[in-house]
């Protein structure tokens, strides 16, 4: 400005110089173009000054040029210059999405007063979230390439921006998938209606946010999206990232998988800040997780049950309280999964073989996902091709080592051909569903991509649902039965996994299998026998393993747990009833043996006595049944309530249909859902629900 106000005073200097020194019309002329000449600069000098001014005055938007479309996209259509009057300056503002994970029927979002607009997948939702697809994307990117000439990495985008194309993607793709499925493996006439997005209960949710560049923080260059951390856990489970680093400690985050990399770390004067990248290539089609409202819990380590109470509002009030019964099972870590064999009344043996190092907690497959096959919430959508769910457990699911459908057909062929099987109208609702499901199986087998047929699909959902209402005892309204059925199913799934873990870890099976010559002498012993069977199981051929599981769980196990759940639900009613103590523990494998050779001098009662010769089953043990008043009421068939003269063979019958029933939606929920081999929980159960803000870079 200075300048140009020396350049006005010259030029008023040489106009007066001139005027006076002139003479005449000569004079005149001279003055004219001077005046004129001093006018032109004079206007020059002005504009000059304006300009300076007004650049001064933009100059003061800062961030303006940071929230443009190669950095937000289509976003950078909100942004604005606001004057501020008081300031003499602009301020620039822009909007932001809020990112959340929500069903699909949510009307109120974290932005009050603002619309929510769900990725769906579709032009509507496109234009809604104002994102792209990946290919339309990269169309864009390539043209803006081309004008510019510039050939180098596009890393001026934010990278929220690319997550909304990347779940808009998953959805489309996804959907497309299912279509296509229905057309290829689905029944000809006629074609069943597909679940809709509206019949899900999962979905991503976005709202704008108008935010101020004022507001940001120094090291931030570029806008941010906004979120909370069980939704950021939600949304990589979604797409198929898998944690491999999360240490809340050092504050240091990292998840791959899917061709997707999501990293993490504090972001001074602001919180924890995630960048999202694509790493290869990546694809929803099988491997789309089921979306689910349970999908929240069970990528923190949790697991809905199906003695879950529908009432609950929410999973847990407090994400650091501990389950207080069946209906929520914690599996995020072996400390963990040790917490709720606790829970189940399980010993402290087996309780220790996950909490101390050096134990064994496999078969065929890791024993916590046969906790959660026996247990877990069906959480496949009916008409809906999806089964992938994110794992709860630290344990791998590797399917190289055994195959579940030829499980579920040894399991159909072991209970047809099992003799000493109580025959019971449960026992022969199993063998019909177990049959049913064989033939959904040998169905899907010929069809172009086997294992999500709708019809094996359908018919695995229609069998866990039978199962359940089995198990939960739902055509009865007599709440005490319902309550003395789920002590029962309890005592059974304590025993079970009780003698499961303790066969997996006896010393003995080591010991034997080590010295091959000790082997001889100790096959006349049943104990040493039943102690090696899963030694046995590992050594097995591929095409054994399957036969060989069932004859341990059908002519071994299933004595045990029979017996023993009996002999501690009679114990726990008898100590109730009539000698309660609040310092007695529930029956051991040693205790369990002393009260059957305490109950041999007792009047004998009828027992099931029937066997396989190729692997004979010990008949049902006789229990003290000389109280005049009975211990139990659980009808059995709604006629009439068991008094002690026959307790002894209606509960083992009523414990052998609930093991069986057991095991058998363990095969059909573990072939309905599927896990990926590479994802592995990481311990972070009190991160359920949290709503700690983190922001996407």
């Amino acid at each position: 400005m200075a300048d140009a106000n020396n350049l006005i005073i010259n030029a008023a200097n040489v106009t007066v110089n001139g005027t006076g020194s002139d003479s005449g019309s000569g004079g005149n002329d001279n003055n004219d173009v001077l005046n004129w000449v001093a006018l032109v600069v004079s206007l020059v000098a002005l504009l000059g000054t304006v300009a300076q001014v007004l650049q001064q005055y933009y100059a003061s938007a800062a961030g303006y040029s940071n929230c443009g479309e190669s950095v937000m996209g289509e976003w950078h259509k909100s942004k604005s210059r606001k004057f501020r009057l008081t300031e003499l300056r602009f301020e620039v503002q822009f909007e932001a999405p809020v990112i959340f994970v929500c069903p699909p029927s949510n009307t109120k979002g974290p932005v009050k007063n603002e619309p929510i607009h769900f990725i769906r997948g579709t032009k509507e939702s496109l234009a809604n979230t104002r994102a792209l697809l990946p290919q339309d994307e990269e169309k864009h990117r390539l043209e803006a390439l081309k004008e510019n000439q510039v050939h180098t990495a596009d890393n001026e985008r934010a990278t929220w921006v690319t997550l909304l194309s990347q779940l808009q993607y998953m959805e489309k793709q996804s959907a497309d998938w299912q279509d296509q499925q229905l057309k290829n493996n689905g029944p000809r006439n006629p074609l069943p209606s597909l679940a809709q997005f509206e019949d899900h209960s999962l979905a991503i949710a976005v709202q704008s946010k108008k935010r101020s560049w004022d507001t940001m923080p120094l090291e931030v260059r570029k806008p941010y999206a906004t979120t909370a951390m069980c939704h950021l856990l939600e949304i990589a489970a979604m797409m198929g990232i898998y944690w491999k680093e999360f240490d809340r400690s050092k504050d240091k985050y990292r998840a791959e998988g899917n061709g997707y990399m999501l990293t993490g770390e504090q972001a001074r004067d602001l919180g924890l800040m995630f960048t999202f990248r694509i790493s290869g290539k990546s694809h929803f089609e099988e491997n789309r997780v089921i979306p689910v409202d349970e999908v929240k819990e069970l990528c923190c380590g949790y697991a809905s049950t199906i003695f879950k109470e529908t009432k609950d509002n929410r999973r847990v009030e407090f994400p650091n309280e501990e389950s207080k019964d069946l209906g929520l099972l914690q599996l995020g870590s072996m400390a963990e999964i040790a917490e709720t064999m606790v829970l189940m009344e399980c010993n402290t043996n087996t309780a220790n073989y996950f909490r101390q190092d050096g134990h064994k907690h496999t078969h065929l497959f890791p024993v916590p996902f046969e906790l959660l096959g026996m247990l877990g919430k069906t959480l496949h959508i009916r008409n809906s091709c999806y089964r992938m769910l994110p794992n709860p457990t630290p344990c791998q699911w590797d399917k190289n080592f055994f195959n579940l459908r030829k499980l579920v057909k040894e399991y159909a062929n072991t209970i047809q051909e099992d003799e000493a099987l109580p025959q019971i109208p449960q026992i022969r609702a199993l063998e019909d569903l177990a049959l049913g499901v064989v033939s959904a199986i040998k169905r899907d087998k010929n069809l172009k991509i086997p294992g999500y047929s709708m019809h094996l699909l359908n018919t695995l959902h229609d069998a866990l649902d039978k199962c359940d209402e089995y198990l939960r005892f739902d055509r009865c309204d007599d709440e005490k039965a319902k309550a003395d059925r789920r002590d029962l199913v309890q005592m059974v799934l304590r025993e079970h996994f009780q003698e499961i873990l303790k066969m997996i870890n006896d010393p003995e099976d080591d010991k034997v299998m080590s010295n091959p010559a000790q082997r001889v002498g100790e096959d006349s012993d049943p104990e040493k026998r039943r102690a090696r069977q899963f030694h046995e199981l590992s050594a097995a051929n591929p095409e054994e393993r399957q036969v060989k599981f069932m004859d341990i769980y059908f002519y071994t196990v299933l004595d045990q747990v029979r017996d023993r759940a009996v002999q501690s639900l009679i114990r726990r009613q008898s100590s109730t009833r009539y000698a309660p103590s609040t310092h007695e523990r529930e029956s051991s494998v040693d205790s369990a043996k002393s009260a059957t050779m305490k109950a041999a001098s007792a009047p004998s009662t009828p027992t099931l006595t029937a066997v396989r010769p190729a692997s004979p089953r010990a008949p049902l043990r006789t229990y003290d049944s000389t109280h005049s008043a009975p211990l139990l009421q659980l009808p059995h068939d709604g006629s009439k309530p068991l008094f002690p003269d026959e307790i002894d063979t209606e509960l083992g019958q009523e414990a052998a249909a609930i093991w069986c029933t057991l095991v058998f939606r363990m095969l059909c929920w573990l072939l309905l859902h599927d896990f990926h081999k590479k994802d592995v929980q990481i311990p972070k159960s009190e991160l359920l629900g949290s709503r700690l803000p983190v922001y996407i870079a």
